[in-house]
C-alpha cells in the first residue's frame, strides 16, 4: 500500500515517524503505551536527552487530497520534517510538521500559481501549529496493532494554508479534525511493535480530516507513505511503539 503522495494532513509520515497517529473517538489510549528506542522502553533519562524522530517523504511527492466548491483541492508537496519535535513518556510525542515544495492544483492537476502556499516569506511551504500524538489501538484496525493518533495541541486546526494571492479557494484554507480525532497513521507492513531503523507509514483506518469545514463534500485524505526514523543522539536506533 506505498500510495504516492500524501493525503494532507499528513503526514503519514509522521505516523511512521513515531508511529504517531492519532485516532479516532473510537480508539483506545492507556498510560501504559510507550515507545522502546535500541530495545528498551523510553525513559525520563532519555526524553530529557531528547529522542528527536525524522521523516522523508518516498519519491519525495506528498498530496492532501480534497475538494471544495465543487472542485478538486489538491495540495502537493515533495518534502517534509519535524520541528521541534521529541518522543514523550506513555507513547506520546509532540512537535510540528515543515512541508516544502509545495502548490495547490485542480482538475486533475492544474497548478494555481496565487494559490500557492505561503508560510511568513517563504512561498511553497506549509507549516501545522503544534501537534500532539499518543499510541491507541485504533477501532477498524488490526487487532493488537499500534497505531498513532495525531492532532492538534490545541483547538481542532491543524495548519491554516496562506497564499500568495487572490486564491480562489481563499487567501486562507484551513485543514481540520473534531475534538478526540485527528490523523492516524500505521505501519505499512504492520511492523509498528516490531524494532526498526526505519518505520514505513501511511494513513490508517479512523482518520478524520477536513478541508474548510467538516462537511461530507469537503472530507480529506492524504495519499502517499513516508519513512520514519530517528535522528541526533540516536540516529541509526531501533525503535518501536508498544500500545497500553
Amino acid at each position: 500500500m506505498r500510495k504516492h503522495g500524501l493525503r494532507m494532513a499528513g503526514l503519514c509520515l509522521v505516523a511512521a515517524l513515531s508511529v504517531m497517529a492519532f485516532a479516532a473517538a473510537s480508539a483506545q489510549a492507556e498510560a501504559t503505551s510507550h515507545w522502546n528506542v535500541n530495545g528498551k522502553s523510553i525513559s525520563d533519562e532519555l526524553v530529557e536527552k531528547g529522542v528527536v524522530p525524522e521523516a522523508t517523504l518516498e519519491n519525495e511527492h506528498g498530496v492532501l487530497l480534497g475538494h471544495a466548491l465543487g472542485v478538486e483541492l489538491n495540495i502537493l508537496c515533495k518534502t517534509i520534517q519535524f520541528e521541534e519535535a521529541t518522543l514523550k513518556l506513555e507513547g506520546g510525542s509532540l512537535g510540528r510538521i515543515k512541508f516544502t515544495g509545495c502548490r495547490i492544483t485542480t482538475n486533475g492537476g492544474e497548478v494555481l500559481p496565487n494559490c500557492e502556499p505561503k508560510t511568513g516569506t517563504e512561498k511553497g511551504v506549509v507549516l501545522t501549529v503544534k501537534l500532539k500524538d499518543l499510541i491507541v489501538l485504533e477501532a477498524g484496525g488490526i487487532a493488537g496493532q499500534p497505531y498513532d493518533r495525531l492532532e492538534p495541541e490545541e483547538g481542532t486546526r491543524f495548519v491554516v494554508i496562506e497564499t500568495v494571492g487572490a486564491c480562489a479557494f481563499g487567501e486562507k484554507i484551513p485543514i481540520v479534525t473534531e475534538t478526540g480525532n485527528g490523523f492516524v497513521l500505521k505501519d505499512c507492513n504492520n511492523e509498528g511493535k516490531v524494532e526498526k531503523v526505519t518505520h514505513l507509514a501511511e494513513e490508517g483506518p479512523g482518520t478524520k480530516l477536513w478541508v474548510i469545514s467538516k462537511t461530507v463534500e469537503h472530507e480529506s485524505h492524504i495519499d502517499g507513505s513516508a519513512n520514519v526514523f530517528l535522528k541526533g543522539a540516536h540516529e541509526g536506533l531501533k525503535f518501536s511503539g508498544t500500545p497500553g
